[in-house]
């Protein structure tokens, strides 16, 4: 690193001074962005009874013990020094085993029942920046999807003379049909947004009891925010 001392006296512009202090201190070139392709994500725990709103991207990681695998936010409810322009949403549920019970052709014991009649059957989705809303999306599990490309697999073998197989059921796969935000949009960067899924008929409680426990298995719900960010050049 250069030490060398400044003489402030040489200078008559503050740009100037700016300018000579970041080549020798600095770590970022002023007025110089970086786009690249960036995804945010957030996942929160789903509550034991449900709830009437899940919050997302109020957590950064390292705060309080949050791990990468719930979050990559640099601060919360913020995107810190970068900006970034909004081109996709989408929300997704993940769960340690699906099939910790024994299927009995009950929705307890499904996954299935989650995705076809409980709480991925509902919500609404509204994305805030300062205190204004600029996105809203009702029934977000069906409409924005994953949509991520994998492929879903799961089999299941004869369970009883009257019980054949697992009933087998996923969210979208298909990249066709990610949720595209149109028009798109800015966060600027330090700006704070927020990001809920409202249940405004009241909560839903988990279906598949069986499979659903708060402790071992519980639900991960999460939303992810896809587009360009534009952070300052090191």
């Amino acid at each position: 690193m250069n030490t060398s001392p400044v003489d402030f006296s040489q200078f008559t512009k503050s740009e100037k001074i700016l300018s000579q202090l970041q080549a020798q201190f600095g770590t970022m070139q002023p007025g110089k962005l970086q786009a690249l392709r960036k995804q945010f994500y957030s996942f929160i725990e789903y509550p034991a009874a449900g709830s009437t709103q899940l919050n997302f991207f109020g957590q950064a990681i390292g705060n309080n013990g949050v791990t990468l695998e719930e979050t990559n936010m640099p601060v919360q409810g913020s995107f810190g020094t970068s900006s970034f322009l909004v081109k996709g949403v989408m929300c997704t549920l993940k769960v340690l085993t699906e099939n910790l019970a024994a299927w009995a052709g009950t929705d307890a014991t499904s996954l299935t029942s989650e995705i076809l009649g409980g709480f991925l059957q509902a919500g609404v989705l509204t994305m805030d920046i300062n205190a204004k809303t600029y996105l809203q999306i009702d029934l977000p599990f069906l409409k924005a999807p994953p949509a991520d490309g994998r492929t879903h697999y799961f089999t299941g073998g004869q369970v009883s003379a009257l019980i054949d197989k697992e009933a087998s059921a996923s969210q979208s796969s298909r990249s066709e049909q990610r949720y595209i935000v149109d028009p798109e949009f800015l966060v600027a960067a330090q700006q704070n947004f927020a990001v809920q899924i409202g249940f405004p008929s009241g909560a839903i409680a988990p279906r598949a009891t069986s499979i659903f426990n708060a402790d071992t298995n519980p639900y991960y719900v999460g939303v992810v925010l896809d587009g360009i960010e534009f952070r300052p050049v090191q």
